[in-house]
């Protein structure tokens, strides 16, 4: 499967505040959350009424550890976690590292992503 997503009884709002905590006690900083709605209200498409809130993680002690391993996973730096409504219900999900960097052929890299996954995974659902 490639993405990872739950559901969550909490307001968007109140779901990226505790992904956000839940990303920092593993290491991970919210570099940029972006306001899909908002971006596109502010563009004159006032119809798009769906919320969306694309966060872009980072660990810095990773990223550095896995770019020395393979160059060409900076295509899928930084890690992303959407949190958005759907039918009425907040869900919070990302695609999986391993997916993203199944194609490139290095067991170490891998291994890597399996890491990075789980402990995504972990802030996830301490965060629902």
């Amino acid at each position: 499967m490639f993405d990872y997503t739950v559901t969550t009884n909490k307001s968007i709002d109140q779901a990226v505040e505790s992904v956000s905590e839940h990303l920092q006690e593993v290491k991970f900083g919210v570099l940029w959350d972006f306001d899909v709605k908002e971006t596109l209200h502010n563009k004159g498409f006032d119809d798009f009424n769906q919320s969306f809130r694309i966060l872009e993680v980072c660990n810095p002690k990773a990223a550095k550890e896995v770019l020395a391993m393979e160059e060409k996973v900076s295509y899928f730096l930084p890690c992303k976690i959407v949190v958005y409504e759907s039918e009425g219900t907040t869900k919070i999900g990302m695609p999986r590292p391993t997916v993203l960097m199944k194609d490139i052929s290095d067991s170490e890299v891998q291994s890597f992503a399996k890491g990075i996954e789980e402990t995504m995974i972990a802030a996830i659902d301490g965060a629902k």
